[in-house]
């Protein structure tokens, strides 16, 4: 889950919240929310992977972000922000009234699609935009994850696995 439906947050705290694997003091998973699997794929192998995960990470410069994931929680995603104390400070969530009737189209028009790409189509479309642009015209893609960011992000992913893993064991 964490190199996949999580890799989004995971990159969010990289870029803002200066979490690296070198700066990581501490990772605590909530064991009430959080629940691992262990089923046989396709091939027949066994594979072990979240199917919910909430965690904290504190960073050795004092920050701490929370991150919660829930692979069959539904086509919802929201983000709050709270200070010290814990309260609340800022929310946002996704899909809004106006992305749901846009999810509506796109059901009709591209039936059998995964559905967080209907929610999600007007982010691809800004991403493609800015990278074509970039390499049409050398414009820089403000607001795009660098390959560094993207790599950090698959270390701290890496990172994660095995942590979270064993203290929901």
């Amino acid at each position: 889950m964490l190199k996949n439906m999580a890799i989004h947050e995971l990159a969010l705290l990289v870029s803002f919240y200066d979490v690296t694997v070198e700066n990581i003091e501490s990772v605590t998973a909530d064991k009430e929310f959080s629940s691992m699997q262990t089923l046989k794929g396709p091939s027949g192998k066994e594979w072990t992977d979240f199917d919910k995960i909430k965690f904290t990470i504190k960073t050795k410069t004092g920050k701490a972000v929370s991150v919660q994931a829930d692979r069959c929680g539904g086509d919802t995603s929201y983000a709050y922000v709270s200070n010290a104390a814990g309260e609340e400070i800022f929310r946002h969530s996704m899909p809004d009234e106006e992305d749901k009737a846009n999810v509506a189209v796109l059901e009709k028009e591209y039936p059998g699609a995964m559905p967080y790409f209907f929610s999600q189509d007007p982010d691809y479309i800004t991403v493609k935009e800015k990278v074509a642009d970039f390499c049409a015209n050398s414009t820089e893609p403000k607001g795009i994850a660098t390959i560094t960011i993207a790599v950090e992000t698959l270390r701290l992913a890496e990172y994660l696995v095995p942590v979270l893993q064993e203290q929901l064991k």
